[in-house]
This record gives structure tokens, C-alpha cells and sequence, in this order.
């Protein structure tokens, strides 16, 4: 198996890598010229073998290209709150394995924690792209800004499913449409008022139930994540 990068820049013949990436080819996994390494951009696998090795540059060939096998049909958009301590990175890491395209971080009226500064932002992209090369996606979920619930459902992909302890009547399998997109909203840990619940539903949202116990948070959002895209992806 061979080490996977995602890069920002098409991979033509010749590949010149780095920064992180040299630095992690050379000096922590100290790979050798004659090996091979992948890169990936938009779901697009590229197998490189390497020419030379050095902490300041690598470089390469590209010998093959063929898309991404693991890359979801189904793009997902998940809404999460922003979570206390590293609860985000977890869900964030879990998530992006499971097939998630992106993550909506937002702040209602029970948030605990109510904004999101631009280098933990930056963190949990880095978390995703080691996730997503973990899983060998194609892609690495984007990172939205945090907004306000009252902002959130103009930036949500439709049609929209948002888990709430209070429904009893749709459970989320049964609501999965056959789409090619949809969004997904876990509320925080002090839930949802019912007034949020009466905009979301003004914006054709849907409310779903994850059975009868309560969850917290990131227990709701990987459960619900792995149940919705194994339903998505049949």
C-alpha cells in the first residue's frame, strides 16, 4: 500500500513536492527514489515514483491515473455545532473517513461554545486531509465558516435532514431520499428550541429521530453519518 498525499495542483509528468510534504516523505517515512507514492486532486488518484528524496524537495513521475474507487456517489453536508475541547477533530476525523464532502460548523441558541477562531479552523482542515488519506477518498471535505442558525439553511445543500430528540414519527432511514446531495443537522448538547426547529422547518428542512436514547452530540453525528450514507449509497 502506498503512502497517499493530496495536492493542490494537477499532476502532469514531472512532480516537484515541498514543505510538509517533503518533509514527511524524506525525514518521517524516509522513502527512497525508485518508490512509489499517490497523489490525489478532485478525485483523481495519481501514482508517482519518486526520482529523488530530500526534507527540502522531492521529486518525481507520474507513471499512472484512474479515479478515486472510494469516493462517495453521495454528497453529504454535515451542520454540526461547535463542540467543546477536541469533540469537533473527533466527529471531524470520523466523519471524513465515513464519506462526508463537507462540514458546516454553526452556533444556535444552547451552543456551549460560540465561535470558531481561524487556527482551529485550520486545524480541523488538517485533521480532514489526514482522514480523508487515511480512508483513501478522492477529495478532502471543506471546512465552512461558523454561522448563526439563522444563516445556516441558505448555505445547506437540499434537501435537508436535521436529527431532533423531539421527533417520533420519521426515523432517518425512512427519510434518506434518492439524491445525489443532501444535508444533515446534528443540534448541540442543551438541543434544539422549538422556535430554531419552526425556521429550519420554514427553509423545507425535515426533522428526523435517531431512535429512542438520548445521544450526545458527536455520538449523533457519526451514528447518524454512518447510517445515512450506508442508506444513501445502496
Amino acid at each position: 500500500m502506498t503512502h497517499r498525499f493530496f495536492v493542490e495542483d494537477d499532476v502532469a509528468g514531472a512532480v516537484v513536492l515541498r514543505g510538509e510534504q517533503a518533509h514527511q516523505i524524506a525525514n518521517v517515512l524516509r522513502l527512497k527514489a525508485g518508490e512509489e507514492i499517490t497523489l490525489v486532486r478532485n478525485g483523481v488518484e495519481s501514482n508517482v515514483v519518486l526520482a529523488s528524496v530530500d526534507a527540502a524537495e522531492v521529486r518525481g513521475r507520474c507513471i499512472s491515473k484512474r479515479p478515486v474507487d472510494a469516493e462517495p456517489h453521495t454528497r453529504l453536508t454535515l451542520a454540526l455545532p461547535i463542540l467543546r475541547g477536541d469533540r469537533t477533530e473527533e466527529v471531524i476525523e470520523a466523519v471524513t473517513q465515513l464519506g462526508v464532502s463537507r462540514i458546516a460548523p454553526f452556533v444556535s441558541a444552547r451552543s456551549i461554545v460560540r465561535s470558531l477562531p481561524d487556527a482551529k479552523r485550520e486545524r480541523w482542515t488538517r485533521v480532514a486531509r489526514e482522514a480523508a488519506e487515511t480512508a483513501r477518498r478522492g477529495r478532502v471535505p471543506v471546512i465552512d465558516e461558523a454561522r448563526d442558525w439563522d444563516q445556516l439553511f441558505d448555505r445547506l445543500d437540499a434537501p435537508v435532514l436535521i436529527a431532533w430528540e423531539s421527533e417520533v414519527l420519521r426515523g432517518l432511514r425512512d427519510a434518506v431520499p434518492p439524491t445525489a446531495q443532501l444535508s444533515l443537522v446534528i443540534g448541540p448538547e442543551g438541543g434544539l428550541s422549538m422556535d430554531e426547529i419552526a425556521l429550519a422547518r420554514a427553509h423545507d428542512a425535515v426533522t428526523v429521530s435517531l431512535g429512542p436514547r438520548n445521544l450526545r452530540s458527536e455520538t449523533a453525528a457519526i451514528a447518524a453519518v454512518a447510517l445515512l450514507m450506508d442508506a444513501a449509497e445502496r
